[in-house]
């Protein structure tokens, strides 16, 4: 090949650009040896078609520029045209390509060093590409110390490499004028190590876009680095690192985090509109900072009206970049699942804090207090409960009280294990308040604890968590607030504590819609498929049909607890029900008494399981079994809420063409109609368009086409409405959420009656104007969540490992006061003599 030397070298404007000429002669002749034929073109820049085969897929990358390329296979590396003097390309991105590929075939990395704008059109005429390790590293000795702590990362070692390529512009095309190809350092020659070199560490935007999706379902790096390892086929072919991912990640939180709650609002509102119920409430400070926020959806304030008669609260900490603490209420619907019935975000845990909550919570369900509530042992918690809802019966969740206890009183039950076991039987199996009073004193003589503060303190809060307290009360399968927790860890899972609030209310809605889905699989469940019985009585064969699934399985549960018990005439209609052998689970080892009136077919027994979980319980069951009365359940005994509602009141889930023409679809129905046909249309052109790149670049060429069309419909349609919107005066301009027409008092009237949110500032009253100077909230500190990881006890008392005397080996000190380091021989004299002195 014929280089035209004499017009490069007249072109160089400065001694910079001057090349050798035994460098351009080596060059030449480097040219002239090679047996493939270089075609110098814009657009040719990467291998061959030949050496595409043989490398399989090349995927391009805006990381770092956004123009490297990096390989999806190590199997076969592509054939790089070195670069040379006098090669030509369209841009100055495409010589950066081609050398950056070029460095990826030899082993380093590259970098943009300096530039140079033309002084005619201010357009960048001249580029440098140089080695990353290019200069020298700053001696560390001698830099003076920093005033803050530094992170300590690793530094790139620069070896003052002068291997480098310049590119300048001379009409339409970037000629290459200076190519220096040898390094002072060693190259790497281990494919799988390439991809760890920085230039070479670029995600592809198709898969930017692909994290983009994982992203938004909570995925982290770690998870999404999986996922891409089974795409690429392992992990070493990944052209990036999980660090990579994390920092892609982490920006596209970034316009969340500065604009976080004129998001959330704009996200409320979008809610709205699919959901008129929608509710919710927002408090700000003098500032105008957010304090507490409240908010619950239209299906869930549907369901609170039959689910109210048990609601679990409390709060939890590490959802959200404020760490606010997030405070959900939680509900059982009719198959024993925990609902979602609302939730808060708290600036602080005081007591007008909660009731602040607690009222916004009232006046989103229509003033409907909760018959039960159970939350941890909070003082201020529970003096709001008291205040805002004075009728609710008000529960400690016993695993929390349980837990505080254990530090204090698991020293002494390891010492007394007769006193343990008494202790947690008491408390397990008391049926009534008298009988918990009565055993309590008992036990106080019989292991002589009366002088155990810890002890009286556990009796002093016995009617807040013993179950005997609330044996007649409706708190079904539950002593603690295991459901509340339940979902937090469940969130946990959605949300991170770095997240924004917007970022924390869409996982949340989410986490609604997965809620949701459960209980319609429940119900096709209950529609399309039964269970085996697990004994022949036709009340099982009822309970089946009555009951939901979960409920039945319940129920089911104390049927073959039956078998456990006999049943003891005492006399009238009064039985002793006693174990057979040992204890029944749930109910230890002491019998039961039931009272059985055959007449009213009635069956009280003393545990109050159809009182506490809505359900018969074994021992009931065991006396209908005596008397010959398992024909069928009371109908006194099946509580409708954990019954399948009646079809004259459930909305009927049809398609389209089945809907009958005097029922109209809401506005959420038919798009969710639209959208799922679209859905399935779409994806079956994805998996022809996914065959190849050229049937990709027609679908994608399509695409562009359908979304430029609909957006412009979509923009004539918002003309057309604004220009017949105004024509009516004082309405409301839909397309940019401002309203046309009328004067200032009209225009905060329509404001104030289509608000979507309530705004409450430090006067308590609302204000939607001020909705534009809402500012986002300040970093919280609250007392977080513990940092101990050890699993903890249950709802029992354990002992702990006894401490014991490493002198002697007595358990009834330690070393400190061990008698055998206390001497009983006289003063030495020279300790007399000196204080006789004194």
């Amino acid at each position: 090949m014929d280089l035209d030397l004499n017009v490069t070298l007249e072109d160089l404007e400065d001694p910079e650009d001057v090349v050798h000429p035994k460098e351009a002669q080596g060059d030449i002749e480097h040219v002239e040896a090679a047996a493939v034929e270089v075609h110098i073109s814009g657009g040719n820049t990467g291998p061959s078609t030949e050496t595409d085969v043989l490398t399989g897929i090349t995927l391009s990358s805006d990381d770092s520029g956004g123009e490297d390329e990096v390989q999806s296979t190590p199997s076969s590396q592509p054939t790089v045209d070195k670069p040379y003097p006098g090669m030509m390309f369209d841009s100055w991105e495409q010589a950066r390509v081609h050398y950056n590929r070029y460095a990826k075939h030899v082993g380093f990395s590259i970098k943009s060093s300096t530039s140079r704008n033309s002084s005619i059109d201010k357009e960048k005429d001249k580029c440098l590409f140089v080695c990353n390790k290019s200069g020298k590293n700053p001696d560390i000795n001698r830099l003076e110390a920093p005033p803050v702590k530094l992170r300590n990362r690793a530094i790139t070692v620069k070896t003052d490499c002068k291997a480098r390529l310049r590119v300048k512009r001379r009409g339409k095309k970037w000629h290459v004028t200076m190519f220096i190809e040898e390094h002072n350092h060693p190259c790497v020659k281990k494919f799988s190590l390439k991809r760890f070199l920085r230039s070479h560490r670029g995600i592809p935007k198709e898969e930017r876009d692909f994290i983009r999706l994982l992203h938004k379902v909570n995925l982290s790096a770690g998870r999404v680095m999986s996922i891409m390892a089974e795409l690429y086929g392992k992990l070493a072919n990944v052209p990036y690192v999980t660090k990579d991912v994390s920092n892609f990640m982490a920006t596209l939180d970034v316009p969340e985090t500065q604009q976080d709650m004129s998001l959330l609002l704009a996200e409320f509102d979008k809610v709205k509109k699919d959901d008129p119920q929608f509710f919710s409430k927002i408090d700000v400070d003098h500032d105008h900072r957010v304090r507490r926020i409240f908010w619950v959806d239209g299906p869930a304030r549907a369901a609170y009206k039959i689910y109210s008669d048990c609601l679990s609260f409390d709060t939890t900490y590490m959802t959200n970049m404020y760490s606010m603490p997030f405070a959900p209420f939680i509900g059982i619907n009719r198959y024993g699942q925990s609902i979602q019935l609302g939730c808060g975000f708290l600036k602080n845990e005081r007591v007008e804090d909660f009731v602040w909550l607690f009222e916004a919570f009232l006046e989103a369900m229509d003033g409907l207090h909760p018959t039960n509530i159970i939350t941890d042992q909070d003082g201020a918690m529970r003096s709001a409960i008291s205040e805002t809802f004075p009728d609710s019966c008000h529960r400690n969740c016993r695993w929390h009280i349980m837990q505080n206890f254990q530090p204090v009183l698991g020293n002494d039950m390891a010492k007394n294990e007769d006193l343990r076991r008494e202790f947690n039987e008491i408390i397990d199996h008391s049926m009534t308040e008298d009988e918990f009073e009565r055993r309590w004193a008992e036990m106080i003589i019989k292991h002589n604890v009366g002088d155990n503060t810890h002890l009286k303190d556990v009796y002093d809060l016995r009617s807040s968590f013993v179950p005997a307290y609330f044996r007649d009360r409706f708190f079904p399968f539950l002593q603690t607030t295991a459901r509340s927790e339940g979902f937090n860890a469940v969130l946990k899972r959605y949300v991170r504590p770095h997240n924004s609030l917007v970022h924390f209310f869409r996982q949340y809605m989410k986490l609604q819609e997965k809620i949701e889905v459960a209980e319609d699989g429940n119900e096709f469940e209950m529609e399309e498929k039964t269970l085996r019985m697990w004994g022949e009585w036709p009340l099982e064969k009822q309970a089946i049909q009555v009951y939901t699934r979960p409920i039945y399985l319940r129920f089911r549960a104390e049927i073959r607890k039956v078998t456990s018990y006999n049943a003891n005439l005492v006399e009238g209609h009064m039985f002793d029900v006693v174990p057979i052998t040992g204890s029944v689970y749930g109910y230890g080892k002491r019998s039961y008494r039931v009272e059985a009136n055959m007449q009213e077919s009635t069956y009280t027994c003393e545990c109050s399981k159809i009182k506490r979980d809505g359900l018969l319980c074994c021992h009931a069951l065991r006396v209908m079994a005596q008397v010959g009365a398992v024909g069928y359940i009371p109908p006194h005994y099946i509580l409708p809420r954990w019954q399948m509602p009646p079809d004259d009141i459930v909305t009927q889930k049809v398609d389209l063409p089945d809907v009958p023409s005097d029922r109209k679809l809401s506005i959420k129905e038919r798009k969710l109609i639209r959208y799922g046909t679209l859905c399935n249309d779409f994806t079956d052109i994805a998996k022809v368009a996914s065959e190849s790149d050229k049937s990709k670049a027609v679908a994608d060429k399509y695409m562009l086409a359908l979304s430029n069309e609909l957006k412009s419909m979509k923009l004539s349609e918002a003309a057309k409405r604004k220009a017949k919107q105004k024509k009516g005066g004082h309405v409301e301009d839909t397309s940019k959420g401002e309203f046309v027409g009328g004067n200032a008092n009209q225009k905060r009237k329509n404001i104030e009656q289509t608000s979507n949110w309530d705004f409450v500032g430090d006067d308590g009253q609302g204000s939607a104007s001020q909705q534009h100077n809402i500012r986002d909230p300040t970093v919280t500190k609250t007392k977080g969540r513990p940092g101990e990881k050890r699993k903890k006890s249950g709802l029992h008392i354990k002992s702990t490992k006894p401490m014991k005397c490493s002198g002697c080996g007595s358990e009834n000190h330690t070393l400190a006061s061990c008698p055998s380091k206390m001497s009983t021989a006289p003063e030495p004299t020279e300790i007399n003599f000196f204080r006789n002195m004194v």
